[in-house]
């Protein structure tokens, strides 16, 4: 969970109801079937799981009340929206700088994360 991302997410969150886990979780095994054919984070929300730029999007909306106009972004077509976010995943490393080492995770992350 050393994900820039999910620490941003973390920093921003005024949700009280949202939290986070990883693919490796018991709460992820007993609440969630994967699909192994899809490489993507998953935002699961009132039984509806999204995935790829659907999952971030609904992620930063759910997350804070001020991202919600990100949501504008589903007009451009998911298959377009999708293509961009599978090539910055794939490049990510070298495009952004990973962690050399995790920070210790602060009360609210622990709070947010299912084990």
């Amino acid at each position: 969970m050393c994900s820039k991302f999910i620490r941003f997410i973390v920093y921003i969150n005024r949700n009280p109801h949202l939290y986070i886990t990883d693919f490796n979780s018991n709460w992820t095994q007993e609440n969630i079937k994967l699909n192994p054919n899809i490489d993507s984070m998953i935002f699961v929300y009132q039984n509806k799981q999204y995935i790829y730029t659907d999952a971030i999007l609904h992620l930063f909306a759910e997350a804070n009340i001020l991202f919600k106009p990100v949501l504008i972004f589903k007009l451009i077509p998911r298959l377009l929206r999708d293509k961009g976010y599978k090539i910055l995943a794939k490049n990510r490393k070298s495009i952004i700088k990973s962690v050399s080492r995790c920070p210790i995770p602060s009360k609210k992350f622990k709070n947010m994360f299912l084990v």
